[in-house]
């Protein structure tokens, strides 16, 4: 072999693994499994872009980031914001879990610093089994939260990985004008789907509290993705409660709000991400 041609191999041996290495982001009720297929509950031929996705002020948006690399990768895993100082970001680590007979999901949470360290494979959650062979993706749970006296504007939020170079998966977070109502005492209950169910079902559970006129739970506590999902769902319903007419008053603010009769209600089989439109529907009332 001349040099010329072991340089020109070398080359593209390293762009070849410099291009296994990938950061992306996904919505709450797309869940991915170690080995980087989408869980086949959470399965969408057309997943929605996480690009520019609304939040109301007082409120939370959480999104999966998930990191596929070759075994034997490590890495560091940074959230930014720009401008800094707006949104507050905590980083959860998911951990797997057995969701089928051959699936696994990502379902307990433990926090992160930023930047936090990872490497493919992982030990399993309690460290005395070995590592997932065949492991390429590991993921991890972002919850931003944006304070009720934030003016509407927009923040760029970023999860950046760190493997000899950079990797960046950026988004720009969308402050909306709807303010999520402080309450002086929250239901507390767990009210979550199974961990095999879709992702979804869990926000649904809440969806169909407000709509037999009951008030929203609270997960007890904030453990697993389900606790967070049901979490923001019990915020979303906070809000549409808001938005709705009051017994006696002489007008009602937004008469299109009306989530029984709207379709992804009627129509749940639109895809496993159906809740995001109930979620846009919300955010874009004026508070």
């Amino acid at each position: 072999m001349t040099p010329a041609l072991r340089v020109v191999l070398l080359t593209c041996c390293a762009t070849a693994l410099a291009g296994a290495q990938d950061i992306r982001i996904y919505s709450e009720f797309e869940r991915f499994d170690p080995f980087g297929n989408p869980v086949p509950q959470d399965r969408d031929l057309v997943p929605r872009e996480i690009l520019s996705p609304a939040m109301p002020r007082n409120g939370h948006l959480s999104v999966h980031v998930v990191i596929t690399a070759p075994q034997g990768t490590n890495y560091f895993l940074y959230a930014g914001t720009n401008p800094p100082g707006i949104l507050n970001v905590q980083i959860y680590r998911e951990h797997f879990e057995r969701c089928g007979a051959d699936s696994y999901c990502p379902d307990w949470l433990t926090p992160q610093p930023s930047p936090t360290f990872g490497a493919i494979p992982e030990l399993v959650r309690d460290f005395s089994r070995p590592a997932m062979a065949n492991q390429t993706t590991r993921s991890y749970l972002f919850d931003i939260q944006s304070r009720p006296d934030t003016p509407p504007r927009r923040v760029r939020v970023e999860a950046l990985m760190k493997v000899g170079t950079w990797y960046v998966a950026p988004m720009e977070v969308r402050i909306e004008a709807p303010v999520v109502p402080a309450v002086a005492e929250k239901h507390l209950a767990e009210d979550i789907a199974a961990v095999d169910q879709p992702a979804s079902d869990t926000a649904r559970l809440q969806l169909l509290r407000y709509l037999g006129g009951l008030p929203p739970e609270f997960p007890p506590r904030l453990l697993r993705v389900r606790d967070f999902i049901q979490r923001n769902a019990a915020e979303d319903m906070l809000l549409a409660r808001s938005l709705q007419r009051p017994p006696n008053a002489p007008f009602r603010p937004f008469p299109e709000l009306n989530l029984l009769f709207w379709w992804p209600l009627a129509y749940p089989g639109v895809g496993p991400e159906w809740y995001l439109r109930v979620r846009d529907l919300l955010n874009r009332f004026e508070g």
